[in-house]
């Protein structure tokens, strides 16, 4: 896994994310999925602009980073 600085989280607006898993074919990356390492949302740079351009996504669904911890966790971390 990498961290990379280029692709801010559509949620947080975060620069601290991590490539997770890259889609190849054919040697060549096709997509890759992400994780935000402040707000932890993951997401496909393949997805539709709606769900991960911070101009286009609607706002509601959006973080403060500096209230993350206000959030309950849904799904705990696996052991």
């Amino acid at each position: 896994m990498s961290t990379s600085t280029s692709n801010s989280c559509p949620r947080c607006r975060g620069e601290r994310t991590e490539t997770q898993y890259q889609g190849k074919e054919a040697g060549q990356v096709i997509w890759s999925v992400l994780h935000c390492q402040q707000c932890s949302f993951s997401w496909r740079d393949s997805e539709p602009p709606e769900s991960i351009s911070p101009a286009k996504r609607d706002p509601f669904f959006n973080v403060n980073p500096e209230e993350v911890k206000r959030y309950p966790i849904v799904l705990p971390p696996m052991a």
